[in-house]
């Protein structure tokens, strides 16, 4: 028989007591079931595991998402953000079979927009993608509808505006690199390495800088993230913007 106290509680508690686990396996079937149902019909569009819900829902607490939530405004592509932000954890921690469910389910509801999010997640960048959203926001006192628009036009030329440097790579390779992307104009792109590659992306950057060729070529550039994670690597990030048709175009 299931407690008729349960039949009144929202998400939060619900949560609360399947991770307790004082009922009666059938009392914790319904709460599962029920989670999922929350879930489907009023969030995410498809059913997470209860321990994937408890883990969206901690998220949403989060200093990342609030600056999300306060740059962009209250949209559905929060829903698939908080799972990109979840997609970090999981990727850290090799959980290859909830990596390929989470896919599976936001390709279908989020077709190949949600993916590139959940990669931006899965690869470490989506956090440092939101810091740039909300300074940008609050430098320029931008309101949450073109923050939207702008966000948008990031994911879909995401493959176009993004250089991940690794150690393979070379030095030189990057600069070259750099330098090809400040040829093409871009009004924005982004610079990511890890570890020992962010040594060579901090070399290849400060050699185009001392010699003229980032302010030459009409473009600043900003360490917008450097993070170490569990293994002690350090995470850089870095935004180049072309100063003279960046402020109020789109990408």
């Amino acid at each position: 028989m299931i407690p008729p106290e349960l039949f009144g509680m929202g998400l939060p508690e619900l949560l609360s007591v399947y991770y307790a686990g004082k009922v009666s396996k059938d009392s914790l079937d319904w709460i599962s079931d029920k989670i999922k149902e929350i879930l489907a019909q009023k969030r995410y569009g498809f059913t997470p595991e209860p321990q994937i819900a408890a883990e969206l829902q901690q998220i949403t607490k989060s200093d990342a998402y609030r600056r999300t939530k306060e740059c962009i405004g209250n949209t559905p592509l929060l829903n698939v953000i908080r799972l990109g932000l979840r997609m970090e954890k999981l990727t850290e921690e090799g959980k290859i079979e909830a990596i390929g469910k989470i896919k599976n389910d936001v390709i279908k509801k989020y077709g190949p927009e949600g993916i590139t999010i959940l990669n931006m997640g899965g690869t470490g960048v989506l956090i440092p993608i939101i810091l740039h959203l909300s300074d940008m926001k609050i430098e320029n006192d931008y309101d949450q509808n073109y923050m939207l628009d702008y966000f948008n036009n990031v994911i879909a030329s995401w493959s176009d505006i993004t250089i991940f440097h690794q150690t393979e790579h070379g030095q030189e390779a990057l600069t070259t690199k750099i330098k090809q992307y400040m040829n093409s104009h871009f009004e924005i792109f982004f610079v990511f390495s890890i570890g020992t590659a962010g040594g060579q992306a901090i070399k290849s950057i400060a050699t185009i800088r001392n010699d003229g060729t980032i302010k030459y070529k009409g473009y600043t550039f900003t360490l917008i993230s450097k993070t170490t994670d569990q293994n002690g690597r350090d995470h850089f990030a870095w935004l180049f913007r072309n100063r003279y048709n960046f402020e109020k175009t789109y990408l």
